[in-house]
């Protein structure tokens, strides 16, 4: 019985460094947007670029 509750430990352990990970990378994409709106005319330039290469390639 001990050697399963270390076993349960350890997956615990493990799920929590994951769920730490998982919420670090929420908070940074929550961070991005701020950072992405100030050159928000630039980034739309690429995007009329790539729509007639779409449409180009479907022919």
């Amino acid at each position: 019985h001990q050697a399963q509750m270390v076993e349960t430990l350890r997956v615990m352990g493990d799920m929590r460094q994951e769920m730490g990970d998982m919420h670090a990378e929420l908070l940074a994409l929550r961070e991005q947007p701020r950072i992405t709106r100030q050159p928000g005319g630039d980034a739309r330039v690429p995007n009329n670029q790539d729509a007639p290469r779409d449409a180009d390639s479907r022919i």
